[in-house]
């Protein structure tokens, strides 16, 4: 499986990209089809912002794996990457744009741990009935109501949900009751999950009062499920690239002969789900055509790990030696090589190479001279 990451080049505008998108013959057909990182790297292309008639054509499973790429960021090259409920924001009112029952419906099919995490982050949700007792059992009740005044609020059944962020709560309110109208139990699930978050965190806060004059919110963990996800696409995440290197320095050669794969790099491959690219509608393959014509689907792996190169010294006997397995054993070839590429994520995921990171041309080249080196070891 090649890298995660790859190079673009791109040999279109965002504007002449996105007007050949849309003229292309039965765009419904070609969107729905596309393979969800090929549509990622499509609208990574075109920005969140330009990209809303395509996303109103992306099913489900398809927004999932965008949400999955774009609304985790990290502070810098190889820390743990956070969900970024601002940006969530942005999504909502380019879904919006296709309308609230859309919108509604495409979020109604998602995880409901997800959900409650995006509610609890942008709103904290309070019941009617024990605020009203809340407010009368306070020292200074007049204090708290005017707290609870000064933020935007909206109530939805027995709940009021109070703005921690300004921005784009009308396009939350919206959707929010769209679903109470069109998917009422959900709503009703969801906003009694994140009541009790909120109940924990007024607990934990000192107060509904500190609570509310705080600027602090709190976040629910739902990276699990997305690190599952992208673990069957081959990405390592940060957390697991740094444990490799520190085992990596810490285990003699003898120890890892002996022992085989450590227990990252088996869970890495056991995760690990490579699919072939799918057989595609007729309007797909012609989209993927023109994909790779502007540079969106280049498929080659990031850095070229065994290119043409000087034939001596220790790399170069790699490179036989790996030319030689693909002639012998293809699947033994195949396994080594995403083995190969599995080194080459460890390291850009790693960030080891400071602010910028690692990039995966050197990344690639590091792997190269290592695994040359050990080679050279072994058949001394």
């Amino acid at each position: 499986m090649s890298a995660p990451v790859r190079v673009r080049v791109p040999s279109l505008s965002h504007r002449q990209l996105l007007d050949r998108v849309l003229e292309h013959q039965d765009l419904v057909t070609a969107i729905q089809h596309l393979p969800g990182p090929a549509l990622a790297r499509l609208v990574d292309r075109l920005g969140v912002e330009d990209a809303g008639e395509l996303v109103s054509l992306a099913t489900t499973a398809q927004l999932e794996q965008l949400f999955d790429e774009d609304l985790w960021r990290s502070p810098r090259p190889g820390e743990d990457e956070h969900f970024d409920a601002a940006r969530f924001v942005v999504w909502l009112e380019v879904m919006l744009e296709s309308g609230a029952r859309f919108t509604a419906a495409r979020l109604a099919e998602m995880s409901e741990d997800f959900l409650v995490h995006v509610i609890h982050q942008r709103a904290l949700v309070l019941d009617l009935d024990a605020l009203a007792q809340t407010v009368e059992a306070s020292d200074d009740p007049d204090q708290l109501e005017k707290a609870l005044d000064d933020r935007l609020h909206h109530e939805l059944d027995t709940y009021r949900l109070v703005a921690r962020d300004q921005r784009g709560w009308d396009a939350l309110v919206e959707v929010l009751a769209e679903l109470d109208e069109r998917h009422h139990d959900l709503l009703v699930r969801l906003l009694d999950r994140a009541c009790a978050l909120g109940d924990h965190e007024v607990a934990d806060g000192g107060g509904l009062y500190d609570v509310l004059t705080s600027e602090e919110t709190l976040a629910a963990d739902v990276a699990a499920e997305r690190e599952d996800r992208r673990a069957r696409e081959g990405y390592v995440a940060p957390s697991s690239a740094r444990a490799f290197l520190r085992l990596a320095a810490e285990t003699d050669v003898d120890t890892a002969r002996r022992e085989g794969r450590d227990a990252i790099t088996r869970a890495y491959f056991r995760e690990l789900a490579p699919r072939p690219w799918p057989t595609l509608p007729p309007p797909t393959e012609r989209l993927v055509g023109l994909l790779r014509e502007s540079g969106v689907l280049d498929e080659a792996p990031a850095a070229p790990l065994l290119e043409a190169g000087d034939a001596g010294g220790p790399e170069g006997a790699l490179r036989a030696a790996m030319s030689a397995l693909a002639e012998r054993d293809p699947a033994l070839h195949a396994l080594r090589m995403s083995e190969l590429v599995y080194l080459v994520n460890v390291l850009v995921a790693s960030g080891q190479g400071g602010e910028r990171g690692v990039r995966p041309e050197e990344a690639a080249a590091s792997v190269l001279r290592a695994c040359a080196r050990g080679l050279d070891h072994l058949v001394a």
